[in-house]
């Protein structure tokens, strides 16, 4: 069955990632300043699913296409229904190897958050990057806590969660066995 192009925008929904310029409750070192506010976040979406993580792309199994820089936004097009949200999170931490590395201080926040696209509307995804003074730092690596809420429409946001805090849910890297972490084969 052949849909005309007017009809599948009818039966799809705008999603809109809205990331805020990367903020910071502790005074950084000017070098890593500059260079946290020109970086920006890594994601992708695919079969109703949003994946953001924290993690290199080239670990995860999961299209990861889109990088939205700190203080930009991207509108995409998805087809009408329900999305989920997993956050791919990582505490640095020293090791020997980057699978060491891995091993003590990835994680995976499986649905942390799930919204409705709806025909014909306009749900944004609020992202503000935040690194917190509460954060404990032995040795000096800074990763924003993205905290996440949602709107459709312009209505107001829903409450603010953080997509990529390890939490009591949150899954070690080791014992995750779930679709988005790359095996080698």
């Amino acid at each position: 069955m052949l849909f005309s192009r007017s009809a599948f925008a009818q039966q799809a929904g705008q999603l809109v990632v809205d990331v805020s310029p990367f903020t910071s409750e502790q005074t950084l070192p000017k070098k890593v300043d500059k260079q946290l506010r020109s970086g920006g976040i890594e994601w992708g979406v695919k079969d109703g699913l949003l994946v953001f993580t924290m993690v290199a792309k080239q670990f995860i199994d999961y299209p990861i296409n889109h990088m939205t820089r700190y203080g930009q936004s991207e509108t995409i097009e998805l087809p009408a229904g329900d999305y989920r949200i997993t956050g791919i999170g990582l505490e640095m931490t020293t090791a020997f190897s980057v699978q060491k590395i891995l091993d003590k201080g990835a994680y995976v926040n499986e649905d942390v958050v799930a919204f409705r696209i709806e025909p014909g509307q306009t749900t944004t995804l609020h992202i503000k990057p935040v690194i917190y003074k509460d954060a404990t730092f032995a040795v000096n690596f800074w990763m924003p806590t993205l905290m996440a809420s949602l709107s459709t429409n312009g209505d107001s946001a829903s409450p603010e969660i953080a997509l990529n805090k390890r939490l009591p849910t949150s899954i070690r890297w080791p014992d995750y066995k779930g679709p988005l972490k790359f095996v080698a084969r």
